[in-house]
């Protein structure tokens, strides 16, 4: 490999990614930029507003009771302060699968086999879902071999699988229009797993596995289980491994009651990857999930894999020393998993301030008349922004580099967006099939989330008068 002599004596990888282009520096930079400048409705009221981040900030009142590992009169034990088993305390695997996927992302469901049961043995975890993630891409993938994403779809992806090992991610749009020969200028109505996308891309060669993050990120979209069904037996068929990705499964809430100016598109209930298939996951199908999202502990990092396959949960196993969860972190999931009542009055607490929140934007965006695609989970919904693309210029770069990319007008507009303060997630990182969608988290407190939506509207708006 050629390198210049700042990266002598670095190896091929690193150097790979040393040298990898940049793209564009203001997306890049843009979070970094929005928290060192924060808004503050008291000390700091023309800082930035984020809206761009993934964290629920809503249930910390109730989470906070269980926050506490010890106090002066009875410190933690000792056993936090030593190696803990590999793969996860033992009591904690024990409760991940017994209280939290089978009777709660599973929603109590029991195969009548019970060797189908989730145990104990089958459960791994991790500090985070992103390392669980990436050693998944470096089980099954050899650099430059393929995953499928359906799109749209959480950014970092694409860095989890090809920052160390190489792994190419693809995308199978998802978007159904209400007009298919002019989508530019028609409404999402659905989302759908198409199967010919799927074969289009196998066909293409070196796909290895499929990754499905169902709720979805960026949309908070539910696929439907018969299309899951679907594309389970498209990957066995294929020998194909397929990762689900629930990280959201317990942030679900009832849309029902909030209408959109944009996209209406039907909510669907959410049904794990574990009941459609009446639990028997087999050979080729897997379970990833963490407690940042429905447990709103982004900064503990504890994430957890869930297998049938023997062969796949031993490497898992074999490698977990490079990503293992902290004993104070472990102990922190007991406290919440151990309490049954405080568990199912968390998840319905959680659900309850979720579907508030939701509501608060979509009133927001429909009074300042800004489209939306309905959401049903997760902690964000997408704007669709499409309307003013057309209000911007074609090309303001002297250069003319830009002539050939249908997003450069979604990125003006993001650029805009930023200038007046706000930072969203852009559609074209998201690999949506179309520029003008942006990712609006709204989980944040409530003059936050009005602030930004004030300022997103006076961008959006002011362009439609021109």
């Amino acid at each position: 490999m050629d390198y210049n002599s700042e990266y002598e004596g670095f190896s091929d990888n690193a150097i790979r990614l040393l040298s990898a282009p940049k793209g564009n520096s203001k997306l890049a930079m843009a979070h970094f930029i929005a928290m060192s400048d924060l808004y503050n409705s008291k000390n700091n009221p023309n800082g930035y507003i984020s809206l761009g981040i993934a964290e629920n900030v809503l249930s910390y009142d109730i989470l906070k009771e269980k926050l506490v590992v010890g106090d002066k009169d009875i410190p933690p034990p000792q056993s936090l302060t030593q190696y803990s088993e590999i793969g996860g305390i033992p009591q904690l695997r024990e409760l991940i699968a017994k209280e939290l996927l089978q009777n709660q992302v599973f929603k109590g469901y029991k195969p009548s086999n019970e060797k189908l049961w989730v145990k104990k043995e089958q459960i791994l975890v991790s500090g985070g879902v992103t390392p669980l993630l990436e050693n998944v891409f470096n089980l099954f993938c050899n650099e430059g071999e393929k995953c499928i994403i359906p799109s749209p779809f959480y950014p970092s992806f694409v860095y989890d699988a090809y920052q160390r090992f190489g792994v190419k991610v693809i995308a199978a749009k998802s978007e159904i229009f209400s007009n298919p020969q002019d989508k530019d200028n028609s409404e999402i109505i659905d989302f759908q797993l198409d199967l010919n996308e799927f074969d289009r891309l196998y066909n293409q060669g070196g796909v290895k596995m499929v990754l499905l993050c169902n709720p979805n990120n960026p949309t908070g979209y539910i696929f439907k289980p018969n299309q899951i069904k679907a594309l389970v037996d498209w990957c066995r068929n294929k020998q194909v491994h397929l990762i689900s990705d629930e990280i959201y499964a317990l942030s679900v809430f009832d849309n029902s009651s909030c209408s959109s100016n944009g996209s209406g598109i039907a909510s669907n209930e959410f049904k794990s990857i574990y009941e459609i298939l009446k639990g028997d996951l087999g050979e080729y199908v897997h379970v990833l999930n963490g407690f940042s999202k429905d447990f709103c502990l982004n900064g503990y990092r504890i994430g957890y894999f869930y297998s049938q396959n023997e062969t796949v949960f031993r490497y898992m196993l074999s490698t977990s020393a490079f990503y293992s969860c902290s004993n104070i972190a472990q102990h922190t999931a007991i406290n919440i998993l151990k309490d049954k009542e405080y568990l199912d009055r968390y998840i319905k607490t959680n659900q309850a301030n979720l579907k508030e929140a939701y509501e608060f934007a979509s009133n927001l965006l429909n009074q300042y008349s800004i489209p939306f695609i309905q959401s049903s989970s997760g902690v964000f919904l997408s704007l669709d922004l499409r309307a003013c693309l057309k209000c911007l210029p074609d090309d303001d770069d002297d250069s003319g580099n830009n002539d050939n990319d249908p997003f450069y007008k979604e990125i003006k507009l993001w650029e805009a967006i930023f200038k007046n303060k706000v930072f969203l997630n852009s559609g074209k990182l998201c690999y949506f099939e179309k520029p003008g969608f942006f990712r609006l988290v709204f989980t944040l407190p409530k003059d936050f989330v009005e602030q930004g939506i004030k300022r997103i509207a006076e961008v959006y708006n002011s362009l439609l008068k021109k």
